[in-house]
């Protein structure tokens, strides 16, 4: 055979003589990584059910402990959980971020489980000390749930929901738009509750106090638009049975 004929291509007819053994060695490797995906795939939901197992059990763990150790501050994250869930909803947040509220208020305060029950539950004024200890809780609470992944959607309630407006919170002393929208919305449900439950140290507040604490606070503790939602919201029909100024 000459140099010119060895250098022609393969004949039409012994194309087509390749192909079924090239699509059937094709089909047979789709085959082998569709059958190594879906063992990964099976892999990747076993471990993200086992993951998200020990994160609900992480969560419960930190509520009992919160439970045990200040009864009020449990019964005070539960109502503020709901309350923040329907002014979250009034505001338009849904699906995903009111599952993040959900899990943000549930664990706001569960740096308090650092702080000494006789200083949580003094009849009296705390001294400086005793409130530097208490305003130390939102920084241990995000130390606390820093070490799972899945409760990172919970750190700017945790950490944020005692800043104020003005810039005269804690603990990063942010202010204005700079305090991220969790912390915003956080801190005025968490006011109201603590403002309508009876404490240590003082009554109960009404309805109409706390409506006007509210409004004193709009623009300079609080995030006037978070306010105006508050109180648009149905979130204080939660309190109904403790309010008797409460409009029915």
């Amino acid at each position: 055979m000459s140099r010119r004929d060895r250098s022609q291509p393969n004949p039409p007819d012994a194309a087509r003589r390749d192909l079924p053994a090239h699509d059937e060695l094709y089909a047979a490797q789709l085959e082998i990584y569709a059958a190594e995906f879906g063992t990964l795939y099976r892999r990747f939901r076993q471990q993200s059910a086992e993951l998200e197992a020990a994160t609900h059990a992480v969560v419960h763990a930190f509520v009992v402990a919160l439970g045990a150790h200040d009864p009020y501050t449990r019964d005070h994250t539960q109502r503020v959980q709901a309350s923040a869930v329907t002014l979250a909803g009034a505001l338009g947040w849904r699906d995903g971020a009111l599952e993040d509220v959900r899990l943000g208020a549930l664990l706001h305060d569960i740096g308090k489980t650092s702080v000494s029950d006789t200083i949580l539950r003094k009849p009296g004024h705390l001294t400086d000390t005793e409130f530097q200890a208490i305003a130390r809780h939102p920084v241990i609470g995000a130390h606390m749930i820093a070490g799972f992944p899945a409760l990172e959607v919970a750190r700017p309630f945790v950490l944020h929901h005692h800043e104020r407006w003005d810039g005269g919170g804690y603990p990063d002393r942010l202010a204005g738009q700079d305090i991220p929208p969790q912390g915003r919305l956080l801190a005025v449900v968490d006011a109201v509750d603590a403002m309508l439950t009876d404490r240590p140290y003082r009554q109960a507040l009404t309805l109409t106090q706390v409506t006007r604490e509210l409004t004193r606070g709009r623009g300079r503790q609080f995030d006037p638009d978070m306010v105006d939602a508050f109180l648009d919201s149905s979130a204080l029909t939660l309190y109904r049975a403790e309010l008797p100024d409460l409009p029915g």
